[in-house]
């Protein structure tokens, strides 16, 4: 059987629900999209060769050959919202209940290890899963999945309930085909998108969009208080209306690192600590030190405005008298 079929065996068998390789040349069309939409104020700006080196795997591993490029997936039937009278919560999105992205990363260093075992060669790799890399596209190249009209990979199996990885190696591999699938003329996500942020299919007006605005430290225009409704953290409004995620079936993998949960009591967002906080939540993607805790504050006192629930006065009268940071206050 040759090594590729192997790789992927194993890797399914560990938990990887989609395995495909691709070579690792640059992604040059991806860099040129992202160099247009900073031009067109669509995304933060970065300097060029930030976007090359996102673009290109070799520079993670300068001897890259192939690209072994995963996707596990993330849906659970759990609820959505802990929250009860008294004790309001603020939902969170549905890719960060858990560290799946470590979970991802994990496997695919067993991956690895396999595949040393297997060839007895100087086997060199790297594994990343929401790393410094552009996994979009090399998800799209190996064909685990197309674009879906938001910008998000769907696969044939899960939807865009899936978290992306990569395996960077130096050892050559068979590639795979991109898939010839498209949403057709399905405009769910747009449709529904609470902001428009998407301008138009696979446009994202990146300020717009309630992912982004969930950890940047920034003043909330009014226009997207009234809509932010109870979220704490992330949106995933157009993942929510997409006809082929409704259909999706939970697989409901539970890995233990890195739990948050649905939803987190806002009472008690508001009353931590920043120490406090990022020690709960280290092994979280919103502990990490790019999501500000003063946009987490400012998420929680919004959405305990939006709930109403007079539970939560003191909480918010103690913050606008006590915290420090404006964008809570205001």
């Amino acid at each position: 059987m040759p090594i590729t079929d192997e790789v992927k065996i194993f890797a399914k068998r560990i938990g990887l629900d989609v395995v495909r390789v691709t070579s690792a040349k640059p992604f040059t069309d991806a860099a040129k999209r992202i160099k247009e939409q900073i031009q067109r104020g669509l995304r933060p700006k970065w300097n060029i060769e930030t976007i090359d080196a996102y673009c290109d795997p070799r520079s993670a591993l300068s001897s890259a050959k192939s690209i072994i490029v995963a996707a596990e997936c993330y849906l659970t039937s759990e609820p959505v919202d802990l929250g009860r009278p008294g004790d309001p919560h603020g939902r969170i999105a549905r890719y960060t209940w858990r560290n799946y992205y470590y979970d991802v990363k994990t496997k695919l260093e067993k991956v690895a290890t396999f595949l040393k075992k297997k060839t007895q060669a100087n086997v060199r790799f790297r594994c990343y899963s929401n790393g410094p890399l552009s996994e979009k596209p090399m998800a799209h190249r190996a064909g685990v999945g197309w674009y879906g009209k938001n910008g998000i990979i769907l696969t044939r199996d899960y939807g865009s309930w899936v978290v992306l990885g990569a395996l960077i190696t130096n050892i050559e591999l068979e590639e795979d085909e991109p898939l010839e699938k498209s949403c057709g003329n399905c405009q769910a996500c747009i449709k529904a998108c609470p902001t428009k942020a998407i301008i138009e299919p696979y446009v994202l007006d990146m300020p717009k969009c309630l992912q982004h605005v969930t950890h940047k430290q920034q003043v909330m225009p009014t226009p997207i208080r009234e809509i932010w409704a109870n979220r704490l953290y992330g949106c995933t409004t157009c993942q929510d209306v997409c006809p082929l995620n409704l259909r999706v079936k939970p697989k409901n993998r539970k890995p233990k690192y890195g739990y948050v949960g649905p939803s987190l009591s806002l009472i008690q967002i508001l009353q931590v600590t920043e120490k406090e906080y990022r020690k709960r939540f280290h092994t979280n993607q919103i502990g990490e030190w790019w999501v500000s805790f003063g946009a987490i504050q400012r998420n929680a006192a919004i959405a305990l405005g939006n709930i109403g629930d007079p539970n939560a006065i003191p909480a918010l009268a103690d913050a606008l008298k006590h915290r420090r940071s404006f964008i809570v206050k205001g």
